[in-house]
C-alpha cells in the first residue's frame, strides 16, 4: 500500500546493511555508535569531508552528500551542526555508500518505483540503528509506543541525535503517524514518518493546534484533534498528538492516528479504518500527494492520483526490465524470454 510505504521495508534494509558493515569492517559498530565521525575517518575504503551544506529542502533527509566519483568516495558533512547531528549525517551518507557498492543491496533499491525515496528512508533507519540498538529501546516504548517525553528521554539518555531518536521512536508507533522535530518558531527541522505522509522539512506548523499550544508553555502538552498543514495548504486527517521540549529551542512531537501512548483508551478516526475517502494519499509512480475524492481502481482497489497512476500503474512498471545494451527500461513484451537483452537490440 502506497500510503504505509517503507514503514516495514526500510528498517529491513537497514539490517541487511549492517549484516554488510560488519562483513566489510567486523568490530566496529561500538566504536561507530560511540563517535561516528572519528571512527569513519580511520577507514581507507571511504573519506569524510566536513563542509558548508545547509538544509536545501530537498529530498535528502540531512545536511550532507555522498560522492561516488571521488577516490575513494567521500561522506559529505555539514560542518555547521552539532556533533551528534553530524554523527547521524555521517552514518546516513555511510548508508548510500553500502547501497550504492554492494550488490545485493543495490538490487532491493530496484524493487521500488521511487528507489530514491526508498533509499534515503533505508539511510535513515541505518543511522538510527547504529546510534540507538534495539537493546536500548525502552521496555515501555516496545509495549505501547513512544510519546514525546520517552522521545526526549532517549535522547538525553544515549549519545544519539534528535534526529535518530526521532527515527527509531518512529518505528514503534502502533499505527500511521509520524515523529517530528520542530524548532522553536515551530517549523519542521526533521520527520520520521510511520504510515503517513509528514509535514515538509521547513514548513511552518505553528498555527497547528498541537504546536501553537506547545509554543505557549514549556511543560509537554497534548491535543486529540491536531493536524498538520501540507505545502499544498491542505491538512492531514485528525491526529492525536503530544509535544515535549528538548532543550531551549527544540520540540519534538509525536504524532498518530489511534493507539497512543499517552492515553488509556482512543476513539478510532472516520479515516483510518476500512474507509479512505476523505484521506491523503501519494501517489508511489508521480509522488504527488492528493485527497481521495473519488472510487479506487475496481481492478487493484487503491485510489487514483489526478493524472491517473493507482497500484496497477505501479505493477506494471514494476514488470518492466532494462535492455543490458540500450539501457531502455521496456516492458516485458519487448524481451524475448527471459532475455536481458531487448528484441531491436538483439
Amino acid at each position: 500500500m502506497t500510503r504505509h510505504r517503507f514503514t516495514e521495508e526500510a528498517p529491513r534494509q537497514a539490517e541487511a546493511m549492517i549484516t554488510v558493515l560488519e562483513r566489510l569492517h567486523p568490530g566496529t559498530l561500538e566504536a561507530l555508535r560511540a563517535d561516528p565521525l572519528a571512527e569513519l575517518g580511520r577507514w581507507t575504503d571511504i573519506r569524510v569531508s566536513l563542509e558548508a551544506v545547509s538544509d536545501d529542502g530537498g529530498r535528502c533527509s540531512v545536511a550532507g552528500s555522498y560522492r561516488s566519483e571521488t577516490d575513494p568516495p567521500t561522506l559529505v558533512v555539514g560542518a555547521a551542526r552539532s556533533l551528534r547531528r553530524r554523527g547521524f549525517t555521517g552514518l546516513h551518507e555511510l548508508g548510500h555508500h553500502l547501497q550504492q557498492t554492494d550488490p545485493a543491496l543495490g538490487q532491493r533499491l530496484f524493487d521500488w518505483e521511487d528507489s530514491e525515496a526508498f533509499e534515503e528512508a533505508a539511510c535513515d533507519a541505518f543511522a538510527a540503528r547504529i546510534l540507538v540498538p534495539d537493546e536500548r529501546i525502552a521496555a515501555n516504548v516496545r509495549r505501547r509506543g513512544p510519546s514525546a517525553d520517552d522521545v526526549v528521554a532517549m535522547f538525553r539518555t544515549s549519545q544519539a541525535s534528535r534526529e535518530a531518536c526521532c527515527v527509531r521512536a518512529a518505528q514503534y508507533l502502533v499505527d500511521g503517524g509520524a515523529v517530528v522535530l520542530f524548532d522553536a518558531a515551530g517549523q519542521v527541522l526533521f520527520a520520521a514518518p510511520h504510515g503517513m505522509i509528514p509535514p515538509a522539512r521547513g514548513s511552518d506548523q505553528s498555527t497547528t493546534p498541537l504546536l501553537a499550544a506547545a509554543l505557549r508553555t514549556r511543560t509537554t502538552v497534548e491535543r486529540d484533534r491536531t493536524f498538520v498543514v501540507y505545502r499544498s495548504g491542505g491538512r492531514s486527517d485528525l491526529l492525536y498528538g503530544q509535544a515535549a521540549w528538548c532543550d531551549e529551542g527544540y520540540l519534538i512531537a509525536v504524532l498518530a492516528e489511534d493507539s497512543v501512548a499517552w492515553r488509556a483508551f482512543t476513539a478510532p478516526r472516520p479515516n483510518t479504518g476500512s474507509s479512505r475517502f476523505g484521506s491523503w494519499w501519494e501517489c508511489e509512480t508521480c509522488g504527488d500527494s492528493f485527497k481521495i475524492t473519488e472510487s479506487a481502481c475496481v481492478e487493484c482497489s487503491e485510489p487514483r492520483c489526478w493524472q491517473g497512476h493507482c497500484g496497477c500503474t505501479t505493477a506494471r512498471r514494476r514488470s518492466d526490465r532494462a535492455c543490458e545494451r540500450c539501457f531502455m527500461v521496456l516492458a516485458p513484451s519487448r524481451f524475448e524470454g527471459a532475455s536481458t537483452v531487448c528484441r531491436d537490440c538483439s
